[in-house]
This record gives structure tokens, C-alpha cells and sequence, in this order.
């Protein structure tokens, strides 16, 4: 039963990004990474940039794009399903699925919040091979503005994504636009672990993270959720921990590690404009820790 329930879920959530036009891809960045990702159909095919297409390109002129960043749990299609359809009407999305997530994964070392956004920033640019993952990203006419959109541990991806991105973007034609982070406390460090391991019952953030048993994983539900389900059958409650967990437990603690040792160094402020979106009854990431971000710089709000 929970198997089938799953199952159903995760067939629904992926025919939700198909009827918004997106379509899986793997991108192989380098010799040890591959990042999964879905995108829009136009991004995956070249831009024309002859001129018997001009008049073409003058009346449809290419739409910006947004790249929605998962956060920990199931990957993109479970986190993102509501929102590809809605955003779909007016931008061309694209939908990395991060390190250990899913089909995307690394041999390299690093497991930073910062090494999750150089392989999105490499799938969006083609990174220093100059290969175009995304060949109608960076149509002839000139380069497509991206807007970045994270929650929860995306939210910290992203706000490093964009900077990845404004680092190359005179020689990457991606022109970095607006930042949104939810429910995203980028100035984390590591007594906001202890307090949230202290939330959860639990003596490390990673055992209530990534958690080892359904006991742990309803805890943490209670924590995600404001209004949690009242009752979840335990064989579902299994299966929504494998989902979760992807066979890659072990690789998403080190994760956790890796952002928490990162999480106390001082992140300078973005020169773009930042939309801080939060939940009023956000127990992961507290609202007061909205104000703390804010003072980031001027231009967050």
C-alpha cells in the first residue's frame, strides 16, 4: 500500500512539470560530476540567431528564466510541483536536481552549499569547458536574464548560485537578475543547529535532517509542516523515508557537515536585489532569522 501510494505521488508530481513543459536532462559538468535537471523545452534546443529569424525573434522575444532550487527531502519534483505550472505561463524554468539528489552526483570532495552552486552555475554556463548544457539559454541576440529562486537549503544554494553566476557573467551570456530565498537562513551557523537539534529532540541536526527511522522523520514532519498530517500509516511513512533518502544517507550528512563548518563565515551582500519570503510558523528556520538575513544589505527586503 505505501509503496503504491509513493508511487502515485511521484508519478503525479513529474506529469506536473511534463504539463508545464519541462523535460529531464543530464548534464556531465566534468570528469566526476553529473547534474540532473529538468528544463523547459525551448532552453534544450539552440536559439536561432540568423537573420531570416529575426522577425521572428522580434516578435517572441525570449522570456527570462528562473531556476527553482530544491531543499532537502524528496528531490525537485515533489518540492516544486505546485509552483511549475503557475511560473511556467510567463518564464522558462529550469530545475536543477542538487548533488546526492536523485540521479546527480560527484566524485570531488566537497560537499559546501558553494560546491552545490558552482555545478548549477556550470549547467546554466557550460562552466570552463565552454560546453552548453542548456543550448537556448544564451541565444545569438544576446544573453537571457535568470532569476534565482531557492527554499529552505536551496535558499542558501541559490544565494551562492547567484554570485557564482555574476562571477562569470561577461564571458557566460547569463545575465543574473532578482534572488528569492524562502524560509533560507544564509547567515546559519552553528548554534542555530544546536537549537533546531534541541527542536527535534535529537542530540546532532543530522539524525532530525537525515533522519535514520520514521520515529525521526515525523519529528520532523511535525517541524516542516504547520499544519502536519494528523496520521500517516507507517508503511507509507517508510517509503516516504526512502524516497527521501535516495540510498544516499550517508553523502547528505556530510552535507549537512559541510554547510554547518561553512555556516559562521560572514557572507558579504549579494549587489542585487534579494526577496526574503518566509513562513510565519517556520520551526526549521525561526521568522526572527528573516530580520537576521535582511541585515545582509540594502537591497534585501
Amino acid at each position: 500500500m505505501g509503496l503504491g501510494v509513493v508511487s502515485l505521488l511521484d508519478a503525479a508530481f513529474r506529469r506536473a512539470f511534463t504539463s508545464a513543459g519541462l523535460r529531464p536532462g543530464s548534464a556531465t559538468i566534468d570528469a566526476d560530476t553529473t547534474v540532473h535537471f529538468w528544463a523547459h523545452r525551448s532552453l534544450l534546443r539552440p536559439s536561432s540567431s540568423t537573420a531570416a529569424t529575426a522577425a521572428t525573434d522580434q516578435k517572441n522575444q525570449p522570456r527570462p528564466v528562473v531556476v527553482l532550487v530544491h531543499g532537502f527531502g524528496p528531490g525537485p519534483t515533489w518540492q516544486w510541483a505546485a509552483q511549475v505550472g503557475p511560473l511556467s505561463r510567463h518564464f522558462d524554468l529550469v530545475v536543477p536536481t542538487l548533488l546526492f539528489f536523485g540521479a546527480s552526483r560527484t566524485r570531488a570532495p566537497a560537499r559546501s552549499e558553494a560546491s552545490q552552486a558552482a555545478a548549477v552555475a556550470a549547467l546554466l554556463t557550460g562552466g570552463n569547458g565552454g560546453e552548453r548544457h542548456l543550448p537556448g539559454l544564451v541565444p545569438g541576440t544576446g544573453g537571457r536574464t535568470v532569476h534565482v529562486v531557492g527554499a529552505s537549503y536551496g535558499g542558501i544554494v541559490a544565494y551562492h548560485l547567484a554570485r557564482a553566476l555574476l562571477q562569470v557573467q561577461h564571458g557566460g551570456g547569463v545575465a543574473v537578475g532578482k534572488v528569492v530565498v524562502c524560509d533560507s537562513d544564509v547567515t546559519k551557523g552553528p548554534e542555530d543547529d544546536r537549537a533546531l537539534a534541541a527542536r527535534g529532540g535529537v542530540e546532532e541536526v543530522t539524525e532530525l535532517m537525515v533522519p535514520a527511522d520514521t520515529k525521526t522523520m515525523r519529528r520532523l514532519t511535525a517541524l516542516s509542516f504547520h499544519r502536519p498530517p494528523k496520521y500517516m500509516p507507517e508503511c507509507i511513512a517508510r517509503d516516504l523515508l526512502r524516497k527521501a533518502l535516495e540510498g544516499r544517507r550517508e553523502e547528505k550528512i556530510e552535507l549537512i557537515k559541510g554547510m554547518t563548518t561553512a555556516g559562521g563565515s560572514q557572507l558579504a551582500p549579494l549587489p542585487l536585489e534579494v526577496l526574503i519570503v518566509w513562513g510565519e510558523f517556520d520551526q526549521i528556520f525561526p521568522l526572527e532569522k528573516a530580520y537576521k538575513v535582511k541585515d545582509l544589505g540594502r537591497r534585501l527586503r
